[in-house]
C-alpha cells in the first residue's frame, strides 16, 4: 500500500512540475524562440542568422533585385577569387539586406572574363561564387538561402577586349533564386 502512494505520489510531482515548465512558456513566437534577441544583437555567437518581425522596417524582397538599391555585386583581381577590401565592405551591406528580408533565397553567380578556357573559367566563376557565399554564411546568413551557380565567362556585362570590359566580367553578382 505505501509503494503504491509513494508512486502515486511520483506521479504528481512529476505532473506538476511539467504544468509549471508548461506555464512558463510564452504564446508569443517572436519571444518563445530567443526573448530579447533581434537580428542585429551581436551577443548571439551562433553564426547562424536569427530574424524577428520585431524592429524590421517594411522591406520589399523586390528591392534587393532593383540595380539602384539591391544586392551590390562585387569584384575580382585577375585570376583570383580572393575578396578585395572593396568586396568585404559590399558584402557587409548585402548581408544586412539579406537579413532584412526573411525567407528569400539568393542565387550567386560566378563570372570571369573571357581570357582562359571555357572550362578553367566555369571552375574559376564556380570559386569566385562559393568565396561570396562562405562569407555571406560568416556573416551570418543562412546557407539554406544561398545557391551558386557559375557562368564562366558566357554572360558578360562588358563586350570590350581590354582591361576596363575585363575587371567589369569578373564578379559575383545576386539574383533571386527560381
Amino acid at each position: 500500500m505505501k509503494e503504491i502512494n509513494v508512486r502515486s505520489m511520483g506521479v504528481i510531482v512529476l505532473a506538476c512540475l511539467m504544468a509549471v515548465a508548461m506555464g512558463g512558456c510564452s504564446n508569443d513566437p517572436e519571444t518563445s524562440i530567443n526573448p530579447g534577441l533581434t537580428a542585429s544583437d551581436p551577443s548571439s555567437g551562433s553564426g547562424s542568422e536569427i530574424t524577428t518581425i520585431e524592429g524590421l522596417p517594411e522591406f520589399d524582397e523586390t528591392i534587393l533585385f532593383t540595380e539602384d538599391r539591391g544586392l551590390g555585386t562585387i569584384f575580382f583581381d585577375y585570376n583570383s577569387y580572393a575578396l578585395r577590401p572593396d568586396a568585404l565592405e559590399t558584402l557587409q551591406a548585402n548581408a544586412s539586406m539579406i537579413k532584412n528580408v526573411p525567407g528569400v533565397v539568393i542565387q550567386i553567380e560566378g563570372h570571369c572574363d573571357e581570357r582562359g578556357t571555357q572550362e578553367y573559367n566555369l571552375a574559376l566563376g564556380e570559386r569566385r561564387a562559393l568565396a561570396t557565399r562562405e562569407h555571406l554564411i560568416n556573416l551570418g546568413i543562412s546557407g539554406d538561402r544561398l545557391i551558386t551557380i557559375s557562368y564562366g565567362e558566357e554572360v558578360p556585362v562588358a563586350t570590350g577586349h581590354d582591361e576596363s570590359a575585363w575587371s567589369q566580367n569578373r564578379r559575383s553578382q545576386f539574383n533571386r533564386a527560381m
